[in-house]
C-alpha cells in the first residue's frame, strides 16, 4: 500500500513491514531507482499505492498538475523537514509514524495529499 521516495531509507520500509504494512521503498526497486518524480507517481499510482516522500517541493506541483489533466493518484504522504529532520536519527521517528498509519488505515483520499505527524 505505500511506496517510499528515494530519499527515505530502506530500513523505514524494511520496519513497516515487519510490522505488517504493506511498504516498498524506491531504492529496493531498480526500475524505480534514479526516475523522475512524475515515473515515481505512476508506478505508485499503477500498484495502488500511496506515496510517502520528503520531496514536497516537487510533488505538490506534480500532484496540482495531475489534477489539472484529470489524474489521479493514490495519495501522498508529505514529511516536513521542519517536524522530521532528514537524518539517520529521524529513520525510527518516521517509520513509528507511518505504522500508526497504518494499523489506523489513515491515507490521504486518491488525489490528495496530506503531511505525516508523529
Amino acid at each position: 500500500m505505500l511506496l517510499l521516495d528515494e530519499m527515505l531509507p530502506r530500513t523505514i520500509a524494511v520496519e513497516l513491514t515487519t510490522s505488517g504494512c504493506d511498504a516498498e521503498a524506491v531504492t529496493g526497486r531498480p526500475d524505480l531507482v534514479g526516475a523522475p518524480d512524475e515515473e515515481v507517481l505512476e508506478a505508485a499510482t499503477r500498484e495502488g499505492r500511496v506515496l510517502v516522500t520528503a520531496n514536497i517541493r516537487d510533488f505538490v506541483p506534480l500532484s496540482n498538475t495531475w489534477a489539472s489533466r484529470g489524474q489521479v493518484h493514490h495519495g501522498l504522504v508529505l514529511i516536513s523537514s521542519k517536524t522530521f529532520p532528514m537524518n539517520r536519527g529521524n529513520a525510527g521517528r518516521i517509520a513509528a509514524a507511518l505504522v500508526k498509519r497504518c494499523q489506523r488505515d489513515d491515507w490521504p483520499q486518491p488525489g490528495r495529499y496530506d503531511f505525516l505527524h508523529p
